[in-house]
C-alpha cells in the first residue's frame, strides 16, 4: 500500500528526466547562441524542439545526442546513460566504426548490410543512381540512414570507388539533415561536426572550382561561426588539407595560392597546438612544405624567411615521426573515426546493477524503494529489455546518481550556472585560484547545494583553489576531498574487491584522483593504493575494448597509473602501461599527455641505462628528452617544457664532464 501510495505522488515527476535533459538542451543552445528554429532546420520542427525543452516530449537517444552536438556541446563533457534498445544499436554502430578503423571493407559492409536491415533502412543500390534516395520520415529514421550513408561512403572511398559514386552517397547522406546544402549558403545554419564531415566528403568528389567553392564556404562557415576551439578542431584541420590539395593542383596555380596554402596550413596548426590534437597533422605539415618550395621558386628572394618556418616545421616533423614509428602508428590520418567514436556510453542496466552492488543493496531492497516491479528491476540489470526513463530515474536517486541520462559532473539547471562553470574551469587551468573563490561563491547562489553532485564539485573545486593560495593546510585539503568523494559514495568503495564490476562517474573517480595525488611523491605506494579502485575501472574498460570510448579518463589515469608504477620499480610494468597510453592516444588523434607519459618512458630507460651502460645509451636517452621537449613545445605545455630544458642542459654538462 506504501509503494502505491508512492507511485501516485510521484506521478508528477515521470517525466522528470525529459525535463532535466529538456532545460540542459535548452541552456547549451543559449550558452552558443542558437535560437530553437535554427538548431531544429532539417532535423525537426521548432515546436518540437520547444515541447523536448519544455519536459513534455522525449527525444530518442539518436535525437538527443543530435541535438547536444547541434548545439557545440562536446561530447567528453557529458556521459550518455542508455536503455537496453539504445545500447543495442550504439554496440551496433561502434562495430562498423571499428572496421573503418581497422580498414577492413568486407566486414564493415556486412555489418552497415546488417545494421540497414535491423531498422529498415533503404539500402544504396543501382536503381537509385538515377533518382532521389529517400529523405522523408520521422528524425530518428533519417538519422540512421544518415550513419549507413556515411559509413557506406566512407566504405566506398576505402575501397577506392569512382568519384561520381561516393558523391551520390555522400550527398544522399547530407540531405537527409540538411536538405538545401547545396542551393544555399551554409553560413546561419546550425550544423554538428558529423553533417560538416559528410558536406566535406561530398565537396571531395567534385571537381576542380565546384570543390574549391563548396570547401571555401565550408571554411567561412566554421570561420564565422560561434564555437569553441575543441569544436572547431574536430573540422577544422581536415577541411584546410581538402582545400589546400585543391589549390595546389589548381590549373595555373601560381605564388597566390602558395601563399594562401601556408597561411590556412598555419591556422589548421595553431589550432591543433591549442587543443592538443594531431588530426590531419602531417598532412598539413606535408602540403606547406609543398606550398613553401614551390613559393620559393617563384620568390627566391624570399628563402631566408621560408627557411627559418621549415626548419621549425622540420623539427616537430622529426619528432612525431619518430614517436610515431617507435609505437607502431600509420603516420597518414586513416580515417576520422575521431568524429565518430561517442565518449563516456554506458547502459542504464549496467550502471544500476553495479552501483547497487557496490552500495549492497539487494535487488528486493531496490525494488522496495522505487515503483517498478521486481522482475523489471531483473530484466534490466540482466540487458533483456528497455525499462521505461521513470523507474531508471527511481533507481539512480536511490544509488546517489543523477537521473538524468546525459549526466554532467554538475548539475547546473540555469545558463548563467553554466557559463560560470567553464569560466571556473578555465580560471583554474590557468592558475586563478582567488578568482575561482570569487565565483565558486557567486556559483552556489545558483545551483542546489543540497545536490550531493553539486556539493561534490564545489567541495573539490574549492578545496584545490584554497590549497593553492595557502589558506588551508594539507590535512583540511585531504578532508575536504575525502568529504567530496562521500556526497555520493562512501570511502569503503575504495577497497572494492578487484574481482567485482563496479562504476564511478566521472566527478568520483576525480575526487579519489586527487586525493591521490596528494601522497603521490612522497609515497607513491599509498597512492596506488587510493587509486586502486579507478585502475581497475579503466583495465575493465580495456578489456571490454571500450577504452576508446573512455579516453578521457583512460589516456589520464593509465598514465598516472605508469607514473606511480616507475616510482615503484615496477620499470617492465611501467613501460607496458605507456606504451598501451600512447598507442591508444595516438590513434585517436590526442596529444593531451603524451610529453609526459613519454617522459616517464624515458625515466625507465635511464634506469636500464644505467644498469647496463652500453656504448651510445646516453645519446640515445639525450635524444628522447629532445624529442620530448619538441612535442611539449608543439603543445605549449611551458611548465613541461621548461622542466624538460632544464634536465637537457643538466644532461649535457653531464657529459661534458
Amino acid at each position: 500500500m506504501e509503494k502505491k501510495k508512492m507511485g501516485i505522488e510521484r506521478e508528477g515527476d515521470q517525466n522528470l528526466n525529459n525535463k532535466i535533459y529538456g532545460n540542459y538542451l535548452k541552456v547549451n543552445r543559449k550558452f552558443s547562441g542558437i535560437t530553437a528554429i535554427k538548431l531544429s532546420e532539417g532535423l525537426c520542427t521548432r515546436s518540437m524542439i520547444c515541447e523536448i525543452e519544455a519536459g513534455r516530449k522525449s527525444a530518442g537517444w539518436l535525437l538527443r545526442e543530435r541535438l547536444l552536438r547541434r548545439s557545440r556541446m562536446a561530447d567528453e563533457e557529458y556521459e550518455s546513460c542508455l536503455n537496453y534498445e539504445d545500447g543495442c544499436e550504439w554496440r551496433m554502430q561502434e562495430e562498423i566504426i571499428d572496421y573503418l578503423e581497422a580498414g577492413d571493407v568486407c566486414r564493415m559492409g556486412g555489418a552497415l548490410s546488417k545494421y540497414a536491415d535491423k531498422f529498415s533502412i533503404e539500402k544504396i543500390s543501382p536503381e537509385f543512381q538515377g533518382k532521389a534516395y529517400p529523405e522523408k520520415g520521422d528524425v530518428i529514421k533519417r538519422l540512421r540512414r544518415q550513419f549507413y550513408l556515411g559509413m557506406l561512403g566512407m566504405c566506398k572511398r576505402l575501397e577506392g570507388a569512382a568519384k561520381r559514386e561516393m558523391e551520390v552517397i555522400f550527398e544522399a547522406a547530407v540531405r537527409q539533415t540538411v536538405p538545401g546544402f547545396s542551393n544555399s549558403i551554409l553560413t546561419g545554419l546550425v550544423l554538428c561536426a558529423e553533417e560538416i564531415n559528410l558536406i566535406l566528403e561530398y565537396a571531395r568528389c567534385l571537381l576542380g572550382e565546384e570543390a574549391i567553392r563548396q570547401c571555401r564556404e565550408l571554411e567561412q562557415y566554421l570561420c564565422s561561426t560561434r564555437m569553441e576551439d575543441e569544436i572547431k578542431v574536430l573540422n577544422y584541420p581536415k577541411l584546410v588539407f581538402v582545400l589546400c590539395e585543391l589549390l595546389l593542383n589548381r590549373k595555373g596555380a601560381g605564388s597566390g595560392e602558395y601563399k594562401e596554402v601556408v597561411r590556412l596550413c598555419d591556422l589548421a596548426i595553431e589550432l591543433l597546438r591549442k587543443t592538443n590534437r594531431a588530426y590531419y597533422l602531417f598532412e598539413l605539415f606535408g602540403i606547406k612544405k609543398e606550398a613553401i618550395v614551390r613559393l620559393e621558386k617563384l620568390e627566391p628572394e624570399k628563402r631566408n624567411f621560408t627557411e627559418e618556418m621549415k626548419l621549425e616545421m622540420e623539427e616537430w616533423v622529426a619528432a612525431f615521426r619518430h614517436l610515431y614509428g617507435q609505437f607502431g602508428i600509420r603516420i597518414q590520418q586513416g580515417s576520422d573515426v575521431y568524429l565518430y567514436r561517442r565518449q563516456d556510453i554506458y547502459e542504464a542496466g549496467d550502471i544500476i546493477r553495479a552501483r547497487r552492488r557496490m552500495l549492497k543493496i539487494s535487488q528486493q531492497k531496490l525494488q522496495e524503494q522505487v515503483t517498478c516491479t521486481l522482475e523489471t528491476l531483473q530484466n534490466m540489470e540482466r540487458k533483456k529489455c528497455s525499462t521505461q526513463p521513470f523507474y531508471i530515474q527511481e533507481m539512480c536517486t536511490v544509488l546517489g546518481l543523477s537521473p538524468l541520462c546525459e549526466r554532467t559532473e554538475l548539475a547546473a539547471p540555469s545558463f548563467e550556472a553554466r557559463k560560470l562553470e567553464r569560466e571556473i574551469r578555465h580560471a583554474a587551468n590557468n592558475g586563478e585560484f582567488d578568482k575561482n573563490l570569487e565565483q565558486l561563491d557567486e556559483l552556489k547562489t545558483l545551483i542546489d547545494m543540497s545536490d550531493p553532485i553539486n556539493r561534490q564539485w564545489v567541495l573539490r573545486t574549492e578545496g584545490m583553489a584554497r590549497y593553492r593560495l595557502g589558506q588551508i593546510g594539507f590535512k583540511e585539503y585531504e578532508e575536504l576531498i575525502l568529504q567530496s568523494f562521500q556526497c555520493t559514495l562512501p570511502l569503503s568503495v575504495m577497497e572494492y574487491p578487484d574481482e567485482k564490476e563496479c562504476y564511478l562517474t566521472n566527478s568520483e573517480m576525480e575526487s579519489i584522483y586527487h586525493y591521490s595525488l596528494l601522497v603521490s611523491d612522497e609515497n607513491p605506494e599509498e597512492a596506488y593504493r587510493r587509486m586502486k579502485v579507478v585502475f581497475r575501472l579503466e583495465k575493465e574498460f580495456e578489456a571490454e575494448g571500450r577504452e576508446v570510448n573512455h579516453i578521457r579518463t583512460y589516456e589520464l589515469y593509465t598514465g598516472y597509473k605508469a607514473r606511480l608504477l616507475y616510482q615503484l620499480d615496477e620499470y617492465e610494468i611501467s613501460k607496458q602501461y605507456i606504451e598501451k597510453t600512447i598507442r591508444m592516444c595516438l590513434q585517436m588523434g590526442r596529444l593531451n599527455i603524451i610529453d609526459s607519459v613519454l617522459y616517464t618512458w624515458l625515466c625507465n630507460d635511464e634506469v636500464q641505462v644505467k644498469k647496463t651502460e652500453p656504448e651510445g645509451e646516453c645519446y640515445s636517452l639525450e635524444k628522447g628528452l629532445e624529442i620530448c621537449f619538441s612535442l611539449s613545445r608543439f603543445c605549449r605545455n611551458s611548465v613541461q617544457e621548461q622542466f624538460l630544458k632544464r634536465i637537457i642542459y643538466e644532461l649535457k654538462n653531464e657529459k661534458e664532464h
